[in-house]
């Protein structure tokens, strides 16, 4: 990782969720107590489990990164939920989860978004990218070939908004009339709310994951992140 704020260095990490009854049981020792009611308020059991994993992992990656204790650490939530270490460190993070994964980021120095999610063929995406989304996303979610691309363009367009909008600690609806695709060919695109809602420039690219799925990555500023990772936490 790199502390060059004109060249922000970022961390990826891939979390796979479904992890046998010990590590599930051993991570859930390492969260806070509001953590672990969040967990408990999971309607079903694997979302509770898949939640403990996630969460538990952060906070080993976290702890990691610091050399602290992993129950130690001390997380806030701002005005619409973004989380960030108390006191004055440095760090930040990004948390995303979905299905079976989960997607850890983390830099210094610049707000951090990331986001991942699950292609979902069936749904009719051009309705809501017409009503929501700029007109140039909503063209581009049209003119693909078939149900299934217009769903991954759409997804592709989605993951990008939500990874500002964590990065940024908006609110969703603040994000959906972004512009987050250009034509330039470059490492990531540079994105601007016109409105003024989310302030500031943000760096935006595509991450790898695996088949079926999408993600997105999100930095404060207009210079791409130097990207390490996907690294994968399969021994936990």
């Amino acid at each position: 990782m790199t502390d060059d704020i004109d060249a922000p260095g970022v961390d990826v990490w891939t979390v796979p969720l479904d992890r046998p009854p010990a590590t599930v049981a051993t991570l859930s020792r390492i969260l806070s107590e509001r953590e672990a009611e969040r967990a408990d308020r999971c309607r079903f059991e694997a979302d509770r489990r898949r939640f403990i994993v996630a969460h538990g992992a952060l906070r080993l990656i976290l702890a990691g990164c610091l050399d602290v204790p992993p129950e130690e650490l001390r997380l806030q939530r701002g005005r619409h939920g973004k989380p960030r270490l108390a006191g004055s460190s440095d760090l930040r993070f990004s948390l995303s989860h979905f299905g079976e994964l989960a997607l850890v980021a983390v830099t210094r120095h610049r707000e951090v978004g990331v986001d991942v999610d699950r292609l979902r063929p069936g749904l009719p995406v051009e309705p809501f990218a017409e009503r929501f989304f700029p007109a140039s996303d909503a063209r581009f979610v049209a003119a693909a070939a078939g149900p299934t691309e217009r769903a991954e363009r759409f997804l592709r367009l989605w993951t990008r908004k939500e990874a500002v909008v964590k990065a940024a600690g908006a609110r969703l609806v603040q994000g959906l009339g972004l512009t987050v695709l250009t034509d330039a060919e470059s490492v990531a695109d540079v994105v601007r709310d016109p409105s003024g809602q989310i302030p500031g420039a943000w760096s935006v690219c595509d991450l790898p994951v695996p088949d079926g799925c999408l993600a997105a990555l999100a930095v404060a500023g207009p210079v791409a992140p130097s990207i390490s990772g996907p690294h994968s936490v399969d021994e936990l």
